[in-house]
């Protein structure tokens, strides 16, 4: 009976330890979304005139790679969701899928923000070489050093007429 005991102790151990361990193997992947969210103050500048207006940058996370960025101010009342890359000191983003296709009419790579060499989610060297073409543009970044916020928005208007709002503001 004793035997029993012990082999049936040990057995929980052992699942135990398998399960911690699992868990464990499952949380590679960092929150990218950590240290970002939050209130930006900041600025605004419409299509590079020497004016500016005061705008606020809320950023959300939708999970761990992606924000939403709800950017604000007398000039400005916008919503986004953008994807994060690291890129050093810099999170650098880029657009989410369906928003993806219309910018650059074709879609990301299967491996989409998929585990990357390091076993961290995809950085921004990889996601330039299997997502984006020649010629691809992005918009904005997150300066992780100084708490900086930057992005512009390409605004539509009637009449297919688009203009650019810059903001830039800092993590309050």
């Amino acid at each position: 009976m004793k035997n029993v005991i012990k082999i049936s102790m040990i057995a929980v151990i052992a699942v135990v330890v398998t399960l911690a361990s699992c868990n464990k193997a499952d949380d590679t992947n960092p929150n990218l979304t950590t240290g970002l969210t939050g209130t930006y103050d900041g600025t605004l500048i419409t299509n590079n005139l020497k004016g500016t207006s005061p705008a606020k940058a809320d950023i959300t996370a939708v999970n761990d790679y992606t924000v939403e960025i709800h950017c604000y101010g007398e000039d400005i009342d916008t919503t986004i969701m953008l994807e994060l890359y690291e890129d050093g000191d810099m999170m650098r983003v880029c657009f989410t899928d369906e928003d993806f296709y219309g910018e650059y009419g074709h879609n990301k790579s299967n491996d989409h923000h998929m585990m990357g060499d390091n076993g961290n989610w995809t950085n921004w060297g990889q996601h330039m070489s299997q997502d984006h073409g020649e010629g691809d543009e992005h918009y904005g970044y997150f300066n992780m050093a100084n708490g900086q916020f930057n992005y512009t928005f390409n605004i539509e208007v009637s009449g297919g007429n688009t203009y650019t709002q810059e903001f830039s503001g800092t993590k309050q």
